[in-house]
């Protein structure tokens, strides 16, 4: 009767031995990340090693959202939490740290030079803060990648093969685009100018040598008095489109394309489908 009794526990304990090497050898990686595009970069680069939660919602602007409580258990599972260096995280910092100690919480755009918002002369608007969105042209989503892939493969070292084979891929697409762009831009001059409503494509505009002119001012609707002087420079400079962003209030683009009988152009900097996104933004330009 021992006999069997141990046989049976020695049995049980292997079963179980084997259920806990296959949960900790196939469990994934719960990655926390703040914007749409960065789910997209670490999908790419983690694939079905990784489980991705989202804290701002898609068409959402991240700097009116404020995290959920239904969202705070998935924050407490989660080993990962890229941040994207906005101002907007700061906010809620504290919180998502208190909801999990042990979280590891890594800033994807560390690598990312910063550049300024540009004081805009041509409007007389003058700006004086850090560009926030670092994710908007090729050369910054591969540092961004690469922070993430190393990150990943320090974690998860079992799998660094799975992700230094993404990692490849990703690189191979971010240089295709980076091509298409540059083919697309081919015949549009140095310093062309392009007017938007919410600022979010300086970086975009710094690489490949354009000139990014914003309506909004300092994240509000522009007033009378400066919504006449657009009007005045947007004639000046024979603009023929102004890009919309979705997650922002368009009423004084709208006002503007009205007047001046000019396109709206809908384009946001929050697309999860980051290389179209951005090769779609090269097309508008070089037909403006």
């Amino acid at each position: 009767m021992h006999y069997i009794e141990g046989t049976i526990l020695k049995i049980l304990i292997i079963q179980l031995s084997i259920l806990l090497f296959t949960t900790t050898a196939y469990a994934k990686v719960n990655i926390l990340v703040s914007i749409v595009p960065q789910a997209s970069f670490v999908k790419e680069l983690g694939g079905d090693k990784v489980n991705v939660t989202l804290l701002v919602p898609v068409g959402t602007n991240p700097n009116l959202y404020e995290p959920k409580t239904s969202q705070m258990k998935k924050i407490s599972n989660s080993n990962i939490y890229f941040t994207i260096g906005g101002h907007f995280e700061k906010a809620w910092l504290p919180r998502i740290k208190s909801q999990n100690k042990k979280m590891k919480i890594i800033d994807c755009s560390i690598d990312v030079k910063r550049i300024s918002m540009k004081s805009n002369k041509n409007l007389n608007i003058h700006i004086h803060k850090k560009d926030v969105h670092v994710w908007t042209t090729p050369r910054n989503i591969e540092k961004i990648g690469t922070t993430i892939y190393n990150t990943l493969v320090r974690y998860d070292e079992k799998n660094e093969d799975y992700y230094t084979k993404n990692y490849k891929i990703f690189k191979e697409k971010i240089r295709k685009t980076d091509e298409k762009i540059k083919n697309i831009l081919s015949n549009t001059k140095e310093n062309t100018k392009f007017m938007v409503f919410h600022p979010a494509w300086g970086y975009f505009a710094n690489d490949y040598k354009l000139n990014q002119i914003a309506i909004e001012v300092e994240g509000k609707e522009p007033k009378l008095k400066e919504l006449q002087r657009v009007l005045k420079k947007v004639k000046e400079l024979n603009i023929k489109t102004i890009l919309t962003q979705p997650e922002f209030s368009k009423k004084g683009a709208e006002v503007i394309a009205k007047e001046l009988n000019i396109d709206l152009v809908g384009i946001s900097p929050l697309n999860p489908k980051w290389a179209e996104n951005l090769i779609n933004l090269a097309k508008v330009i070089s037909k403006n």
